[in-house]
């Protein structure tokens, strides 16, 4: 009898033994079931979840500004040339034949008007000659008061210098000298000369000429010897 009660004693701890090693086995297999099914679901639901490499994060592109058109200084117009005519002053030459004309070519700056372009001219006549050689009957001080030229010729006021007495000889010359200076672009043209404002009729006092108003160049060949 005693060796079948030590056989139960022995088999009833290792019955529970058993029991509980099967119960724990059998619970970490049944949370590893339900944890292993709970990420094979998650992983159907999103499967390139688990694949996708994390995302790189890129420094934004920033396209180059482009620069506006560059201002640059304006270019300076260089000033225009002026343009230069060639026109003609008359003086007086001593020869064994008396007086006699001569000219003398000068440049002055085109102008828009026939006026600007016969003024210069005429002060470089009142201002005298430049050669010695040369000779003027216009009496020193002399000025140009006015001068316009229109379609019925030109008019030149001078000042009462013009208007001294002097010898035949002088005053003819110095007649002279205004008419074929004034008329070197149109020796056709007619000159009104007055003194002060008022018309020339008698150039000098004692010894005086008579001026005809218009004077001409032909009227002066035809009526005055120099």
């Amino acid at each position: 009898m005693p060796s079948s009660r030590s056989s139960d004693q022995i088999s009833l701890p290792w019955i529970i033994g058993i029991g509980l090693a099967l119960f724990t086995a059998g619970g970490a297999t049944a949370w590893f079931a339900v944890h292993h099914l709970s990420f094979s679901q998650k992983t159907s639901e999103n499967p390139n979840e688990s694949q996708s490499p994390a995302p790189i994060s890129q420094s934004p592109i920033v396209e180059p500004i482009s620069p506006g058109p560059v201002k640059t200084s304006p270019t300076a117009t260089p000033a225009a040339i002026p343009v230069r005519e060639t026109r003609q002053v008359y003086w007086l030459k001593v020869t064994d034949r008396g007086n006699q004309l001569v000219t003398q070519e000068i440049t002055v700056q085109k102008a828009d008007s026939d006026d600007r372009e016969l003024t210069a001219v005429l002060q470089t006549l009142l201002a005298g000659p430049s050669n010695p050689q040369d000779m003027t009957t216009i009496p020193p001080g002399t000025k140009l008061l006015d001068l316009k030229v229109d379609k019925t010729g030109i008019k030149v006021n001078l000042s009462r210098e013009f208007g001294t007495d002097d010898g035949p000889d002088m005053l003819i010359g110095r007649l002279a000298q205004i008419i074929y200076t004034t008329t070197t672009e149109d020796p056709n043209a007619k000159v009104w000369i007055q003194v002060e404002g008022k018309p020339l009729e008698l150039l000098g006092e004692g010894h005086g000429i008579e001026v005809a108003q218009p004077m001409t160049r032909k009227f002066f060949e035809e009526n005055y010897q120099l």
